[in-house]
């Protein structure tokens, strides 16, 4: 008992605005292990061209999966061939290949969990933006974080372990990259890693978006059943601003060098 109770105390980690816990509940650090982490990486650089395979997923999702997504992404009308090339969905494609190359850079080879951390927060946080999901995100219903997620579970993976054609890339570079990854893990391994990989991301980032969105709601609804509240707020901050200017005024009037008497030649 002594002993616990001279342990020192775990460091709190801030992830994003807020105060999420200590180091040891890092669910990179709880769930996956350096080898994991490791894995994570010189699988992903297997792949030679993650935002082909990565946008081949996505246009499953809008077509096959969750149709009414299309309007959320822009591509409602466009047909399946050039969905890739319209811009909100083409540009969400790359920001998602973007997070996948960054986080697993971040575990497997700078070792920054609590920078991976706080990255797949941020990312839940920021889609409180999108209407679509303040709306209709709901995490005992259709959590549409976990909906994506399990799709690249299913047809992301095989692409890591080799059972899925990768995109031909021109280049003998990458034909030894692939080699040189070839049998360090054995498929279910990395089947079994990616997995709780994403399932990871699919908790925190439903967690976060919860906890912004509650927020948010919160202060809309204070500022509607106590509009005077910000309207006095308002007029004080403009009151503080203009003494503030006054004061600055002042002080540099006071400052002003006062202009010389005039000396005259004496005339005796």
């Amino acid at each position: 008992m002594g002993a616990s109770l001279c342990a020192p105390k775990k460091k709190k980690t801030q992830v994003g605005a807020s105060w999420v816990g200590n180091e040891s509940e890092n669910p990179f650090d709880v769930s996956l292990t350096k080898k994991d982490r490791t894995c994570l990486r010189e699988t992903f650089q297997r792949l030679e061209e993650p935002k082909e395979v990565v946008g081949l997923i996505f246009v499953d999702i809008v077509n096959d999966v969750e149709p009414d997504l299309k309007k959320v992404f822009g591509v409602d009308r466009a047909p399946r061939p050039v969905m890739l090339k319209m811009p909100k969905f083409g540009g969400h494609v790359a920001r998602f290949t973007d997070l996948l190359d960054q986080l697993t850079s971040m575990l497997g080879y700078t070792e920054n969990l609590t920078g991976a951390w706080q990255l797949v927060r941020k990312t839940g946080r920021s889609h409180v933006r999108q209407g679509f999901l303040e709306l209709n995100q709901n995490q005992l219903e259709k959590n549409y974080f976990e909906v994506v997620l399990n799709v690249f579970i299913d047809r992301f993976i095989p692409y890591l372990t080799g059972e899925q054609q990768l995109p031909k890339a021109a280049g003998s570079e990458n034909d030894q990259k692939k080699v040189r990854f070839a049998n360090n893990y054995q498929p279910q391994q990395i089947q079994d890693i990616w997995k709780k990989f994403f399932t990871i991301l699919a908790a925190q980032m439903t967690d976060s978006f919860e906890l912004e969105r509650a927020k948010q709601r919160n202060a809309q609804s204070q500022k509607a059943l106590a509009p005077h509240q910000h309207i006095e707020q308002s007029e004080r901050k403009k009151k503080r601003i203009q003494e503030k200017q006054s004061e600055i005024e002042n002080t540099a009037s006071s400052h002003e060098p006062k202009e010389q008497e005039q000396m005259f030649e004496d005339p005796f």
